[in-house]
C-alpha cells in the first residue's frame, strides 16, 4: 500500500507541476503576443487556439488529482458537527467512493471521445496551418483517472480514522 501511496502522490504532484508549467507558458505566450502586437504590429500565430485548446485544459484539469490528494475540493460540513466520529468517518469513506465512481465514469467517457478525436486526427486551422488538437483530449481521461485513483488510495486511511494520508499521521 505504501508503494501505491507514493506512486499516486508523485503522479498527482507531477501533473500539478505540468499544470503549473502550462500556466507559465501561457503567461509568457500571451505577454509576448501583446508586446509584439503593441510594438511591431505583429501577432504570434495561433495564440487563441493554443490558449483555449492547450493551456487552459492543462491549467484546469491536470491539477485535479493533486487537489483531491490534498483534500482541498469544495466540502460542505454543515452536519459534521452533529455527527459522531464514526459517522464522520463513514461519510468521508462514502464521499470518497462516490467521487471515485464519478471520476471513473468521466474518465471512461472522455477516453472514448479522446480515441474518437485521435482516430479522425482532429485539428483546427490557424493561418492556413492545421494545428492538431487531438492530444488535448487525452488530458481529461488522464486527470479523471488519477483523481479516481487518489480517492481509492486514501480509502484505507479514511476508514481507519486518519485525516487522509500517512503524511497527516507523521509517517510516509
Amino acid at each position: 500500500m505504501a508503494v501505491l501511496y507514493r506512486l499516486t502522490n508523485r503522479a498527482a504532484v507531477g501533473l500539478a507541476l505540468l499544470g503549473t508549467v502550462g500556466i507559465l507558458l501561457m503567461v509568457i505566450h500571451i505577454t509576448l503576443d501583446v508586446v509584439l502586437r503593441s510594438t511591431l504590429s505583429v501577432s504570434v500565430p495561433a495564440t487563441v487556439e493554443l490558449v483555449t485548446r492547450y493551456y487552459l485544459i492543462t491549467m484546469a484539469l491536470l491539477p485535479l488529482g493533486w487537489v483531491e490528494w490534498r483534500r482541498e475540493m469544495i466540502a460542505v460540513e454543515a452536519l459534521e458537527g452533529l455527527m459522531g466520529p464514526w459517522l464522520v468517518r463513514l461519510s468521508d469513506v462514502l464521499v470518497s467512493l462516490l467521487s471515485a465512481a464519478i471520476y471513473t465514469v468521466l474518465a471512461v467517457a472522455t477516453w472514448d471521445k479522446a480515441m474518437e478525436q485521435y482516430d479522425i486526427g482532429s485539428y483546427v486551422m490557424s493561418l492556413n496551418f492545421p494545428m492538431p488538437v487531438w492530444p488535448t483530449y487525452f488530458v481529461l481521461p488522464l486527470a479523471f483517472a488519477l483523481a479516481a485513483l487518489v480517492c481509492l488510495v486514501r480509502l484505507p486511511f479514511l476508514a481507519g480514522g486518519a485525516p487522509s494520508s500517512p503524511e497527516s499521521q507523521g509517517g510516509k
